[in-house]
């Protein structure tokens, strides 16, 4: 787990260079945290508020001061942060996701969102596209095994936004 977090970190540190923003301070704790995210959520199917609402406390106003000391419009990683989660939240009230995945995004959101508009569609794009293959690959292999893995099958969400929130901040310009 120490080797996911440090190079989560290399990434950040390459992300952002010499001259650090407030934003990472967030990048920094998502990269400590994520590992133990990804091992709970595949083992349990959940995402312990423990480790994901303290982040998000922090999360805000970081990421607020992050968008006023650059020239971006006002508050948008917090809009950015809010729209994550408000598609989430309707997602979860549908029946497809859990309330620890609603508030993952709503962080992921945040932290992308210091990154642009162009990052947090990349973060959701790459999400949503990788769970979908996974689900497909998981529904494949049980059916092959003549398993009765259907559209029901449920699998982890949270390994696939933080997969995306990374992915998203390593390339964005």
């Amino acid at each position: 787990m120490a080797g996911s977090t440090l190079l989560l970190v290399a990434v950040t540190v390459a992300r952002l260079g010499p001259d650090p923003r407030p934003v990472v301070i967030v990048l920094v704790w998502l990269a400590c945290i994520t590992p133990p995210l990804v091992r709970i959520d595949v083992a349990e199917r959940r995402l312990p508020n423990r480790l994901v609402l303290p982040a998000l406390a922090i999360a805000v106003p970081v990421t607020a001061v992050d968008a006023a000391v650059r020239p971006v419009v006002p508050l948008e990683p917090l809009l950015m942060g809010f729209a994550v989660g408000a598609v989430l939240y309707v997602c979860a009230l549908l029946g497809g996701l859990g309330m620890g995945d609603v508030k993952l995004g709503a962080l992921l959101g945040l932290a992308v969102g210091c990154f642009g508009t162009s990052a947090v569609l990349l973060f959701a794009v790459v999400s949503v596209s990788s769970a979908g293959l996974a689900g497909a690959v998981v529904v494949f292999l049980a059916r092959a095994r003549g398993g009765s893995a259907g559209l029901r099958t449920r699998i982890p969400f949270g390994p696939f936004l933080l997969l995306g929130c990374w992915s998203a901040i390593a390339v964005s310009a």
